[in-house]
């Protein structure tokens, strides 16, 4: 149905072999300090670690993932772990006003941009008043990114933000990193981050992250 991406097998295992829920705490604590407390859902939960990483902290977390294997492996590795199949371009399960905090790490750009469309008009919808999402993902100006065959979908921080806004959110903090334009050495890193704080232009983004809020 509306050509879903979903990663293969082979894409899953090596994209998850060298993390474990520790990788994700930095993650969990953004929501923490971001986020409101209560129900949280992870979209494109992959092999579940973020869901895991929230429950060791005693997070309410549901993890939400269209490929059937990887549900199979987060479930056979921690037994208990509330993650489900379902696909993105159909209606959350959830009722309206029901989830406080939803993390999308990753995953935005590998839905078509109906499906994206779709996705954040549900989040919208089963947020409460003040509920907040915390998206991640490339820049469409990342060159390697953009060749990535299952990155169909690349924003810029402005057009994250626009589709945002277009859908009932209002954009609170962006969480951006610069483009390595000059060589990813230590001054080279120290540069570009001083012209990005300087310029902070879509074309000097290296990410489209950024975290927003469904008005009271």
């Amino acid at each position: 149905m509306k050509g879903r991406n979903l990663h293969t097998k082979e894409i899953f295992d090596r994209a998850y072999s060298d993390r474990s829920w520790e990788w994700y705490r930095s993650l969990v604590a953004t929501c923490i300090r971001h986020g409101k407390p209560g129900k949280w859902i992870d979209l494109g939960a992959g092999f579940g670690l973020f869901v895991e990483c929230a429950k060791k902290f005693g997070i309410n977390c549901i993890g939400i993932e269209g490929a059937e294997y990887a549900v199979k492996v987060a479930k056979e590795r921690f037994p208990g772990i509330d993650i489900r199949q379902h696909f993105l371009d159909d209606r959350l399960p959830f009722k309206d006003d029901s989830i406080s905090t939803i993390m999308c790490y990753q995953t935005i750009e590998h839905l078509s941009p109906e499906t994206a469309r779709f996705m954040l008009k549900e989040c919208h919808r089963v947020l409460i008043k003040e509920g907040v999402i915390l998206i991640y993902s490339p820049c469409m100006y990342e060159k390697n990114q953009s060749l990535e065959e299952t990155h169909i979908n690349l924003y810029t921080p402005s057009s994250l933000t626009n589709q945002l806004e277009g859908v009932g959110f209002k954009v609170k903090h962006t969480l951006n990193t610069p483009r390595m334009l000059i060589g990813d050495s230590r001054i080279g890193k120290h540069i570009m981050s001083v012209i990005y704080g300087l310029f902070p232009s879509d074309f000097f983004s290296a990410t489209a992250n950024c975290i927003a809020v469904k008005p009271g």
